[in-house]
């Protein structure tokens, strides 16, 4: 197993990056990563760790970095020699299996796109963003902001695509919701009406609408959406949480009695507050795209990056690319059927 992975990418690149990569190899025996990036800088940090793990990892100079300001037009245009182009190319090339990065999701988005190419049938790809369900299970939204404007067929093939991809994350038949205004077929735009039609064709596990107040109950494994509608949600839970943490802090320390309290429920509120980190889930997979493209939180530690690098092992391994050309080949997910 040989993953690509940006080391200038991120927030704390290339430290972070970098540690991230050594805890990966530390679980898998039989992987070994390739950092793109400023040689200078990725030997720097390389050289704080032991030959036993850093013999795994070799580096692809590169003379760009992509920056989280960049257009993703310009990046994909005039850095095409920057450490997350490259990454991707590597994968292209066959000289990697996946790529991951915690750099300018949009520029990855579209370089992805571009060098890749999508899978055959695939009208538009989507990002899957994972959803900490209670009981410390999992689910998906998906899109999470890469198509603003979809048709129908698009929200039935983003259904597809992460129904394949959390099927084989879990090993177990999933279940897949449509995110509407309300829980009746007959309710929200003439979208998400005609999208209904298509997943009760198509899914025997459609269980119907879902409401954006149970998007974290865990009422379906796959929630799809058009990427504008779950890029708002999902931020709106993410800035949600963290203020709900802030709110608990300043009670904390302007009451001697809450953090007394506080004290006694720190083991509660650990696996609480772990339960909504997106640090435990490390990635979100560029799913439709011909090749394994995860993306990474841009405030990504090395906690996170070692999970996304853990999250394009396990889709490679499960050969998710593969499995989803393969049940492309119904007609009702590219509309020949309707020909």
């Amino acid at each position: 197993m040989r993953i690509a992975l940006d080391g200038m990418g991120g927030d704390y690149a290339p430290r972070e990056v970098v540690k991230g990569a050594i805890e990966a190899l530390k679980e898998f025996s039989d992987l070994f990563i390739v950092l793109t990036g400023l040689e200078q800088d990725l030997r720097k940090e390389l050289s704080r760790y032991s030959e036993e793990f850093t013999e795994r990892i070799s580096i692809y100079p590169t003379t760009q970095v992509i920056t989280m300001h960049d257009h993703p037009k310009d990046a994909l245009l005039m850095k095409k020699d920057s450490s997350l182009y490259k990454a991707v190319e590597l994968v292209r090339d066959g000289d990697a299996n996946g790529i991951v990065s915690a750099g300018n999701t949009g520029a990855q988005m579209a370089i992805s796109l571009f060098v890749l190419g999508r899978i055959k049938g695939i009208i538009r790809p989507a990002i899957a963003v994972p959803l900490p369900y209670p009981q410390g299970k999992m689910g998906i939204l998906i899109d999470a902001g890469a198509n603003a404007d979809v048709k129908e067929r698009e929200l039935l093939q983003f259904g597809l695509l992460g129904k394949v991809y959390l099927e084989n994350i879990l090993s177990r038949p999933v279940t897949i919701g449509l995110l509407n205004i309300g829980a009746e077929k007959e309710k929200g735009s003439k979208l998400t009406q005609k999208a209904y039609e298509l997943f009760e064709q198509a899914f025997p596990n459609f269980k119907g609408n879902v409401e954006g107040n149970d998007i974290l109950a865990g009422k379906v494994d796959v929630i799809v959406t058009d990427g504008f509608t779950g890029n708002v949600a999902i931020k709106s839970i993410e800035g949600t949480a963290e203020r709900i943490v802030e709110a608990f802090r300043d009670q904390i320390r302007n009451s001697k009695l809450a953090a007394v309290g506080a004290l006694i429920m720190k083991g509660a509120l650990k696996n609480i507050f772990k339960q909504f980190d997106y640090e435990t889930f490390g990635g979100s997979p560029l799913l439709g795209v011909n090749g394994v493209s995860i993306i990474a939180h841009g405030r990504s530690s090395h906690r996170a990056i070692k999970n996304a690098i853990k999250t394009c092992y396990r889709m490679v391994s499960e050969e998710v690319i593969k499995k989803t050309a393969e049940q492309l080949q119904n007609e009702v997910f590219t509309g020949k059927d309707k020909q």
